[in-house]
């Protein structure tokens, strides 16, 4: 037993140590005791790295004491895991070996080749499989990246390595949407659709929950917290699946595209909160654990929220842009905003609330400054693209129970679950007439079937929420699995039915334009152009050249300051004036007093309720009616309003 020596020490008695000191004089009297101690010897016990001056080695004797017996170093005498972790950098380091437990090698991570080759072939997979779903299938590209996690995934082939890193990287990817959910967030959207957009929001949040909590209870009558997860669920709503599809169909910068955009920002927000109050439920439920959650989500979203948006902006426009160039502000802005992450991230985590709560307030700063937002998208779409591909597929694929989908139980209430949507479809009756056409007919009904669509589409927020409930054991995997199907079917029909629904009433307006334009056609023909006709066809195209001198079309430009519930006041003058509108677009940069360019298409009817010898000396009144109406409407004195005659297919 005494001629066997440990990893790290020479063969010596077992009796022997060797106290290195802090102080270099020290551990030389400290050499000295040693030989003293063990005269046979002859040789000095203090290790050959720490007898020259190396610069590293006085760091490391300066650090703690170490004391060292001859056995192996997991039994000598380390007091700390600071002190074992010293030795053995020390050692790695130095040229020493070390390691301990590790054994040889212990300072290198290896990753095998069939490894690496399966990782490389699964994000392949993951790819592929979102662009099938959307090129092939028209479908959400996240419906295709989903099944290749759970094809691939632990519970099924089992083909993945590393699991566990694949879903931090998708944790990670998460993260970044919350921020970017942040940074992307118009202010002035949410202005100018005022009261009514917010109160579609939070019934289109809250409807669905209440749905799918009674459809919950109901399933399982004496587990109130599951209940309250699964309905927890179904409230968020997926900009990005309605963004992208309102976006093709050039319906962004209308007024119901800001409607939905503004309801599912504010979705977003009650998914962070409820988020929040869903870890209150994880542990021993008591007054102070549901409050201090939900108080604090409040807090922050609040008081942050306000402090983010109209504080620390003008602070950092005043202080801090103005220290870099201007081309650097973007740069700038991005490290504070990252700065601010890492210190938001652990307040909102240890005050109870979501830690994702502490990233949407990061980006919540920067949501006003345009170079920012530049640069964030610029050197992150990319990866944000990418790690959101695996959060779809790790985060989300692994955790479902794919085994189990072939339970009739499991599909059974997964298809009640998605009755819990029809919530999202009835808010969508809630929206304005903006067209100022038949209530819930024509173009009216067209607004409402595509809020009510767009708010069905669930996405990333709804996965988030089920992931969490079912890793903090609040629903159980079957429940888990019923979730992941209803979430997942509304990621496929919503859509299907929205571009269905924007293609048809697309048609529906090319009609109107259409008659627009044959009856300036008419308008602009002369008796002397009818001289060939039949006197039965000279009297019934009179009649319609009457008609069409009777409806005119005005073109209405308005420019003016963003402000509160705008967009529904000067709907409302249109009304009042029995004007049909045909189409309505705004524009406006990013900002929170930012300028709104808004241009409205109107058919007016109203000469067809006067006298047809009077219409002449009535058009020029009638427009600068309307131009008066809108100025009234709007209230600002530097506004600027302009009312011209429109000719369909003319200009």
């Amino acid at each position: 037993d005494d001629t066997q020596s440990g990893p790290h020490l020479p063969r010596k008695k077992r009796n022997t140590f060797v106290h290195l000191s802090a102080n270099p004089q020290a551990l030389e009297r400290q050499s000295c005791r040693t030989r003293t101690q063990n005269p046979t010897s002859g040789v000095s016990r203090v290790p050959w790295w720490l007898r020259f001056k190396h610069p590293l080695a006085s760091f490391l004797a300066h650090q703690a004491p170490i004391i060292i017996t001859q056995r192996d170093a997991r039994s000598a005498g380390m007091t700390s895991r600071v002190e074992a972790l010293v030795w053995d950098t020390s050692q790695r380091l130095l040229g020493g070996g070390g390691g301990g437990d590790h054994g040889e090698g212990s300072g290198s991570v290896h990753i095998s080749y069939e490894d690496l080759y399966a990782s490389i072939m699964f994000l392949a997979c993951i790819y592929v499989g979102g662009q099938i779903a959307a090129r092939l299938l028209r479908m959400p590209s996240l419906v295709g990246e989903i099944f290749a996690g759970i094809l691939l995934g632990p519970n099924l082939a089992g083909y993945v390595p590393n699991p566990v890193a694949f879903v931090m990287l998708g944790e990670i990817g998460l993260i970044l949407l919350v921020i970017e959910a942040g940074v992307d967030i118009d202010l002035t959207t949410l202005k100018l659709i005022g009261t009514r957009g917010m109160l579609i929001a939070i019934v289109g949040s809250f409807l669905p929950i209440v749905f799918a909590f009674i459809i919950a209870i109901s399933l399982d009558p004496t587990n109130i917290q599951s209940a309250i997860a699964a309905g927890a669920c179904f409230g968020p709503t997926s900009l990005g699946i309605a963004m992208n599809i309102l976006r093709q169909a050039k319906l962004v910068n209308t007024p119901v595209g800001q409607l939905i955009v503004s309801a599912a920002v504010i979705d977003d927000m009650i998914a962070l909160i409820i988020l929040s109050q869903l870890g209150a439920l994880a542990g021993d439920v008591t007054v102070a654990s549901v409050l201090v959650p939900i108080v604090s989500a409040l807090a922050f979203l609040g008081l942050g929220g306000y402090a983010a948006v109209f504080i620390l902006p003008p602070i950092l426009d005043k202080f801090f842009y103005p220290r870099f160039k201007k081309e650097n502000n973007g740069a700038a802005g991005l490290a504070l905003m990252f700065l601010l992450l890492f210190a938001m991230m652990p307040a909102t985590y240890y005050a109870k609330s979501s830690f994702l709560m502490g990233a949407f307030l990061s980006g919540l700063v920067f949501c006003r400054n345009h170079d920012v937002h530049v640069r964030f998208v610029s050197q992150f779409k990319r990866l944000l693209q990418w790690l959101m591909r695996i959060f779809f597929a790790a985060s989300i694929g692994f955790q479902v129970p794919i085994k189990d989908f072939g339970d009739g139980k499991v599909i059974g209430y997964g298809l009640l679950f998605t009755l819990a949507l029809t919530g999202k479809l009835a808010v969508g009756f809630m929206v304005p007439n903006f067209n100022n056409c038949d209530r819930f007919k024509g173009l009216h009904l067209r607004d409402c079937l595509v809020t009510g669509c767009s708010m069905a589409a669930e996405g990333e927020f709804a996965f988030v929420i089920a992931v969490f409930a079912v890793d903090n054991g609040l629903i159980s995997p079957d429940l888990y699995a019923s979730i992941v199907l209803a979430v997942l079917i509304s990621t496929i029909l919503p859509p299907f039915a929205l571009r269905f629904t924007i293609s048809h009433y697309n048609k529906l307006s090319g009609k109107i334009v259409k008659k627009a334009e044959h009856l300036e056609r008419r308008r602009s023909m002369s008796m002397d152009g009818m001289a060939a006709f039949s006197p039965e066809e000279q009297e019934r195209l009179l009649r319609e050249n009457i008609e069409a001198n009777k409806i005119v079309f005005l073109c209405i430009q308005i420019q003016c300051a963003s402000k509160w519930g705008l967009i529904p006041k000067i709907i409302s003058s249109i009304t009042s004036l029995k004007l049909e509108v045909i189409d309505n677009r705004s524009w406006h940069p990013r900002g929170v007093d930012s300028t709104l360019m808004t241009e409205i298409f109107v058919q007016d009817d109203y000469f067809l309720e006067e006298d047809e010898l009077e219409k002449g000396t009535f058009v020029e009144d009638r427009i600068a009616a309307v131009n008066d109406k809108m100025v009234q409407a709007i209230r600002q004195p530097g506004a600027t309003v302009k009312v011209t005659r429109w000719y369909p297919g003319v200009l």
